[in-house]
């Protein structure tokens, strides 16, 4: 008994130390966000702000146009997520509970494509876009969404397990496939919705690559691309305002796991994968 308490406290303390390890610098950047002596020169670190105001955020305010990145990145992140999702689950009851030829083989087919990293895939997509005359618009974005492959497999095996007297029983009442799905299938799968739409938000707020390579108009950017492209700019060498437009970002999916901590590790606990 003796030997597991003392084993326990060597692990919370390890624990501890890494935690420290990882909050120091996040606690820095927000310091050096409220610190006005941080706005042309870096300080050296302190726990608290030398010089404590609200002016590397009013000039965030002023350098960035957050509130158009805010609004870009909300309205992509809604929508994939709501295709995504949607889709998910209408093609993993196709293949959990449909009879079609070559089921078996495109369900392999389609599986296959996880195995293909996105960046190998990037250069065809970007001239496919482009023979479209869809580049600098959201459909990029937006179209590869319809076919979310991990959202179709984890759906699919899902609904699999639930039993088949259910529909039967349905059927026999006159319903059709749309009834069956929308009135039994997406009942029982709140879970699956669940964990596909938290995933998908995060992945969709956290965008940065592809966003990058079809989107030219800043304007028009997600929130991750537009604080890189401020923060890669020559005279942006402020390192307060940096740090409050960083803060600034990171709000919004802060505020979001606070909230849903208890969901968002189940879900990845659940799903296997981490984003």
């Amino acid at each position: 008994m003796r030997k597991a308490k003392i084993r326990k406290s060597v692990i919370i303390v390890i624990l501890l130390v890494i935690l420290a390890i990882i909050l120091t610098p996040l606690w820095w950047a927000v310091v050096l966000s409220f610190d006005r002596a941080a706005t042309t020169a870096l300080p050296p670190f302190s726990w608290l702000p030398y010089e404590a105001a609200l002016f590397n955020y009013k000039a965030a305010a002023k350098l960035i146009d957050l509130a158009r990145y805010y609004g870009n990145t909300i309205f992509i992140t809604i929508v994939n997520t709501l295709i995504s999702v949607f889709f998910s689950l209408m093609c993993g009851y196709a293949f959990a509970k449909g009879d079609f030829v070559g089921k078996k083989f495109w369900y392999i087919f389609m599986l296959a494509v996880m195995m293909v990293p996105f960046e190998s895939r990037l250069v065809p997509l970007y001239l496919q876009y482009k023979s479209w005359g869809l580049l600098n618009t959201y459909w990029p974005l937006i179209l590869g969404n319809f076919a979310y492959v991990y959202g179709v497999f984890f759906a699919r095996q899902n609904i699999a397990s639930i039993p088949d007297s259910l529909a039967e029983s349905a059927y026999l009442d006159g319903a059709g496939e749309w009834r069956v799905f929308f009135s039994i299938i997406l009942p029982l799968s709140k879970p699956v919705m669940a964990t596909l739409s938290i995933l998908q938000v995060i992945a969709n707020w956290n965008s940065y690559l592809w966003p990058l390579v079809v989107i030219r108009d800043s304007a028009k950017q997600v929130i991750s691309v537009g604080v890189a492209m401020f923060n890669a700019q020559q005279n942006s060498v402020y390192y307060g305002p940096r740090m409050a437009v960083a803060v600034l970002s990171a709000i919004p999916l802060t505020i979001l796991f606070l909230l849903l901590q208890k969901h968002i590790v189940a879900s990845i606990a659940v799903s296997g994968i981490k984003q």
